[in-house]
């Protein structure tokens, strides 16, 4: 049977605050297998962000592991899990965190300079992802140019340059009015779709709706709500 692309086993994250000790992510056990699409809904304060830094390996477990297509990241230095993230995940924030200087190209490009690709070969991908979220038109524009839908558009052509394994979206709806977010969410599914393996956090259940399975958070507790092929345990 394949590897799934996410396992957490006992994984859990404790934050110390002075001599307080406060438990973010309780131990959880979850499996996401690729192609999967995903939507976790809590409150806020709930552990959503916890659980998203750790599975983009923005930060790391206290307990259990976390085993990325069968690696366990758990452990590994700053400078190798940047250079897992980099290869394997892409990121859409509810902020969008373009650069406002750059244009949209340029914006997209950045991964792929990190990355050390080619300057022809960024300019090519950075213009075909744009092209994907109906932006070929919009290469050339700043930020401040674009409206609230078309920047988060720009941050998922952003994430998509990569041609990630695994697309966290962190609230990308949150900012936009009902019209943009639809047009987001299109999008989402259209990426789903062609295979990508989607996670997806929000506050709002009709954008979790959307998903093909649903887990809830509250006080760090992660369950799954129940839908059919549920893998998750919270011991």
């Amino acid at each position: 049977m394949t590897e799934p692309i996410v396992r957490l086993e006992g994984a859990g994250r404790v934050y110390r605050k002075a001599a307080v000790a406060v438990e973010a992510l309780r131990p959880v056990n979850l499996t996401v297998h690729a192609g999967e699409y995903v939507a976790v809904t809590g409150p806020s304060g709930s552990g959503k962000s916890t659980l998203l830094h750790i599975l983009g390996c923005l930060d790391r477990p206290t307990c259990g592991t976390y085993r990325l297509e069968g690696r366990d990241v758990s452990a590994l230095s700053d400078a190798d899990l940047a250079a897992v993230r980099n290869r394997l995940i892409g990121f859409v924030f509810q902020r969008f965190h373009l650069l406002r200087d750059e244009t949209a190209l340029r914006n997209v490009e950045l991964p792929l300079l990190y990355a050390g690709v080619a300057r022809g070969e960024r300019r090519r991908r950075a213009a075909a992802a744009l092209d994907t979220v109906g932006l070929s038109a919009r290469t050339d524009h700043r930020p401040g140019q674009l409206s609230g839908g078309e920047q988060q558009r720009v941050a998922l052509a952003r994430a998509l340059v990569k041609e990630p394994r695994l697309l966290l979206a962190d609230e990308p709806t949150g900012n936009l009015d009902s019209a943009a977010g639809g047009v987001v969410l299109g999008l989402l599914e259209a990426l789903h779709d062609r295979g990508v393996t989607l996670l997806l956090i929000t506050h709002d259940p009709d954008v979790a709706a959307h998903a093909r399975r649903r887990l809830t958070i509250h006080d760090g507790v992660v369950r799954e709500v129940p839908t059919g092929h549920a893998e998750i345990a919270a011991p």
